[in-house]
C-alpha cells in the first residue's frame, strides 16, 4: 500500500514538473508576426531588423507575414482570430488599430477587446513628397498650386482608411483645397508611382521616402511632425505652415490576440524592449527617420484608447467615412 501511494505521489510530482516545464517552454516554435501592408513598405522596413533581433533573443525564428489590405484590416482580423498562445502577434500601425474601426462600416475586431497590448516599438510622422516636375517646394506653394487646379492633384496613400489617406483629407479641408486619393498596396509602390509621374504627391512615412528624397528622385514638401526632424532638418512642418492641428504621429506596436497568458506577454515585452534598445536596431530605425520607443503593456493600452478617441473625433469633424 505504501509503495502504491509512493508511486502515485511520484507520478503526480512528475506530472506537475512536466506541466510547469511545458508552460515555461515559450516560444515552443517559430513566432508569426503579421504585418498589415506589402513588402518593402514602411512597416516591413521597420519590422525586419526587429524580427531578426527577436530571433536571436528568443531562440526561435520570427517569421514576417505580410497581409496587405485596405487599412490593414485583414492582418488585424487574422491576429484577433488566432490562438492566444503567443505564437502569433501583429506589428500594428495607427491605420489598423485606430483609424480603420472608425472609418470602415464594419471590421471584424474590436481594438480594445480583441487584442492584448504588448509594447510600442516606434513612432514617426508622415512626410509629403512630390514628383520633381511639380512646381512646388513647400506647403505654401503646394496650397496655391492646388487652389489653381481644384481636383487635379492626385496623392498616393496605402489604402483608404489609413493615416496617409486621412492626413491628405484633413489637409484638404484645413487648406480649402481638393485633392484625389489614389490607393496603393504599400508605401514603396506609392513612392514609385510618384517617381514615375503616375501621381503628383505621396503621403508616406520617412523610412519609405527618405532614400528617394536623398537621391533626388522625389522632393520633400513637408512633414506632419510637431517639430522638424534631426534626420531631415531642411523639411518644414505643416505646423510651421499654419496648420497646428495637423501635427500627426504614427504609432507602431506589437499586440497579440486577447487572452494571451500574462507571462508570455511579459516575456515578449521584455525581449522587444531589449531588441529596440540594441545598438543595431536602434541605429537602423533612427537612420530611417523613425523614433524607436517602447512601453509597458499598460502604457500601450492607454495609448490605444487615447488615439482611438482622437481619430474618432477627426472622422466626425471632417465627415470622412467609408462610402
Amino acid at each position: 500500500m505504501k509503495r502504491a501511494v509512493g508511486i502515485l505521489l511520484l507520478t503526480g510530482l512528475l506530472s506537475a514538473l512536466t506541466s510547469a516545464n511545458a508552460q515555461e517552454a515559450y516560444p515552443a516554435r517559430p513566432i508569426r508576426m503579421i504585418l498589415p501592408f506589402a513588402p518593402g513598405g514602411t512597416v516591413d522596413i521597420m519590422t525586419r531588423p526587429i524580427a531578426a533581433k527577436l530571433h536571436e533573443l528568443l531562440g526561435k525564428p520570427v517569421i514576417v507575414d505580410n497581409r496587405s489590405s485596405a487599412g490593414g484590416v485583414l492582418a488585424a482580423e487574422l491576429t484577433a482570430q488566432s490562438t492566444p498562445d503567443g505564437h502569433t502577434v501583429f506589428m500594428a500601425s495607427t491605420s489598423a488599430l485606430f483609424i480603420a474601426p472608425a472609418y470602415f462600416k464594419k471590421v471584424n475586431y474590436d481594438t480594445v477587446k480583441d487584442f492584448a497590448p504588448i509594447s510600442l516599438v516606434a513612432q514617426q510622422p508622415l512626410i509629403i513628397v512630390a514628383n520633381t516636375s511639380l512646381p512646388v517646394r513647400n506647403v505654401r506653394e503646394l496650397i496655391a498650386f492646388a487652389k489653381s487646379r481644384p481636383g487635379k492633384l492626385n496623392y498616393g496613400t496605402v489604402g483608404l482608411g489609413t493615416s496617409n489617406h486621412l492626413t491628405g483629407e484633413l489637409l484638404s479641408r484645413a487648406a480649402g483645397i481638393k485633392m484625389e486619393p489614389v490607393a496603393y498596396k504599400g508605401g514603396a509602390q506609392g513612392v514609385a508611382a510618384a517617381i514615375a509621374g503616375e501621381i503628383e504627391l505621396m503621403f508616406t512615412q520617412p523610412n519609405t521616402a527618405l532614400p528617394h528624397v536623398q537621391s533626388g528622385r522625389v522632393r520633400a514638401i513637408a512633414t506632419t511632425g510637431a517639430k522638424r526632424s534631426p534626420t531631415y532638418p531642411d523639411v518644414g512642418t505643416l505646423v510651421e505652415a499654419g496648420y497646428p492641428d495637423l501635427a500627426i504621429t504614427g504609432y507602431y506596436a506589437v499586440v497579440g490576440p486577447a487572452g494571451m497568458p500574462r507571462a508570455r506577454v511579459d516575456r515578449l515585452n521584455t525581449e522587444i524592449r531589449r531588441a529596440i534598445a540594441s545598438p543595431e536596431v536602434n541605429q537602423k530605425l533612427s537612420s530611417q527617420g523613425t523614433e524607436p520607443v517602447t512601453s509597458t503593456p499598460e502604457e500601450l493600452g492607454a495609448l490605444i484608447k487615447k488615439e482611438m478617441a482622437r481619430w474618432s473625433r477627426a472622422m466626425k469633424v471632417t465627415g470622412i467615412k467609408e462610402k
